[in-house]
């Protein structure tokens, strides 16, 4: 073959080269854009991270979301637990590429009502209100998504064992919760009592536990959130809780091809 016939061939191979890349770029920006984001600004800095994490753990591994895609907002972003607060962190959050919470597709803040209490602690009713109409606000269009628990998020464990439509407080909501848990698996939660709950490996331990139930704990929520019809106020909606939205959420995002 000639020089000329060999330089039009390696032209050819070169230009078959960079279609190649082309289209992989294509089909790998293609691939990413199918994927999935996600982000949740939680009140506490514990169990609901430590909870939500665990269910995350297996779409990470299945490659349905990456590590990158789904983000719990760290409370460094912005300090404190009061339902404002929590709303602020999620809309202050942005990483090193400048991606902001505006740019995920999915965007939550998780709330509990937690009823102010005479000893101290809790929230009034006033923050709790504000943060949940700010969030469905169409005049700012944040588009972001509430999963609240009234009274607190422990009340969504207590839904996985029966349905309850009695208006309950915190403590009374761990006490009956440690109760069932004891005598669901009495080795795995001896110790556990209303101090320790919380706990990451607590956290993590009754989320094993109460997998199997999650369907029920899905209907139960479902059930006593429509008992109160359309218009009802979630401040004064003891009990009842919207937590089961964002984990159907995060369990279709694991049927997702």
């Amino acid at each position: 073959m000639g020089r000329r016939g060999q330089d039009g061939s390696d032209k050819l191979h070169n230009k078959r080269k960079e279609a190649l890349k082309v289209k992989d770029f294509k089909s790998k920006n293609k691939n990413r854009s199918k994927v999935p984001d996600i982000i949740i600004s939680c009140e506490d800095s514990v169990s609901a991270p430590a909870y939500l994490n665990k269910i995350v753990e297996n779409l990470i591994k299945d490659k349905k979301i990456t590590q990158d895609s789904f983000v719990i907002v760290d409370h460094k972003v912005l300090k404190g637990t009061n339902p404002s607060k929590v709303l602020d962190r999620l809309k202050k959050y942005s990483d090193n590429n400048g991606k902001m919470y505006k740019n995920f597709q999915h965007k939550w803040i998780v709330l509990d009502r937690d009823v102010e209490r005479t000893n101290g602690g809790g929230h009034t009713k006033e923050d709790f209100n504000i943060a949940i109409q700010s969030a469905k606000s169409k005049k700012e269009n944040l588009n972001i998504e509430v999963a609240y628990s009234n009274d607190s998020f422990e009340l969504w464990y207590l839904l996985h064992f029966d349905y309850l439509d009695t208006p309950f407080l915190r403590d009374d909501i761990n006490k009956r919760l440690i109760t069932k848990l004891k005598e669901k698996n009495p080795h795995k939660f001896s110790k556990l009592n209303k101090k320790n709950i919380k706990d990451e490996n607590y956290t993590k331990h009754i989320y094993d536990e109460l997998l199997e139930l999650q369907e029920t704990a899905i209907k139960n929520a479902t059930k006593l959130l429509e008992s109160y019809g359309n218009e009802y106020n979630p401040e004064n909606a003891n009990p009842s809780t919207t937590m089961h939205k964002l984990i159907e959420i995060l369990n279709t995002l694991n049927k997702d091809v």
